[in-house]
């Protein structure tokens, strides 16, 4: 096994383990002042964090390592490990078993490991660029799509901004129903993103989404075979925040509503 990946493993799987914890002993919600909420909430963050940036400097000292959830920035040239805590914090928080820990390791600014664990399912989800998809140790696949199969299930993430948005939202959620699909609003984008590159849903719609997120799935995305565009089929979707995934098929039958849907807008 790849020796970074074995450390990124290992130092996601302590920081599983602490977050578990918090999750079966803390009830969070019942922090009623909203400063110490917060305030609750960044610690857990900071101290799982910690853990795992401790790990990763035992064996790589020289690496930035960097908290995507605070404001802080190392830059090297060399490797970076860009870590995210904790991705569905709702969830989290109302005690939902749908949340994650990701970690994404670059060389010289170029994504080559994406590791994201749910620690309650002990789920671990890993990409090597060039060397594919892995789920608990086997290979994953983007699910193919085929018309004639049931059960297709498209997961959403919706952040209202504007209203031009909202109106393509529940537009294209409208005919998606008709058609008889599923569809997913989780809480938690990074995991539906594994979930997608393992084959567990059909596509993935993001409305509003953030690069910070899209990055920690988009390794584990390509490398299962499916692809990422903007709701017209380009490659704009890191600038638009809006995009689709997964496999050709399904992509080209979602494109065939949203560029509609677009045209109607404007």
């Amino acid at each position: 096994m790849n020796p970074i990946l074995n450390i990124a493993i290992r130092a996601i799987r302590v920081g599983g383990k602490i977050i578990s914890q918090y999750y079966d002993s803390k009830n969070i919600e019942c922090v009623t002042e909203k400063s110490k909420f917060l305030h609750c909430i960044y610690k857990i963050r900071e101290k799982v964090f910690l853990s795992i940036s401790s790990i990763i400097h035992q064996s790589y000292p020289k690496h930035s390592i960097i908290n995507t959830c605070s404001k802080k920035k190392i830059i090297d040239d060399n490797y970076q490990w860009l870590v995210n805590p904790l991705n569905g914090t709702i969830n989290f928080i109302k005690k939902i078993p749908h949340f994650c820990l990701s970690i994404l390791i670059k060389e010289k600014n170029r994504i080559c490991i994406s590791v994201i664990y749910d620690p309650i399912k002990n789920d671990l989800f890993t990409a090597i660029n060039g060397q594919g998809a892995q789920l608990n140790g086997f290979r994953a696949r983007c699910c193919e799509y085929k018309d004639h199969v049931q059960n297709k299930i498209i997961a959403i993430y919706f952040k209202k901004k504007n209203i031009k948005n909202t109106y393509l939202y529940t537009s294209l959620t409208q005919q998606l129903l008709q058609e008889k699909i599923s569809l997913r609003q989780t809480g938690c984008s990074i995991l539906d993103l594994a979930y997608l590159s393992s084959g567990k849903i059909n596509a993935y719609i993001g409305f509003n989404e953030k690069f910070v997120r899209i990055a920690f799935g988009e390794l584990q995305i390509r490398e299962s075979g499916a692809l990422i565009t903007d709701f017209l089929g380009g490659h704009n979707y890191i600038k638009n925040n809006m995009l689709l995934v997964g496999q050709a098929n399904i992509l080209k039958f979602i494109l065939k509503k949203t560029r509609i849907l677009n045209q109607k807008i404007i």
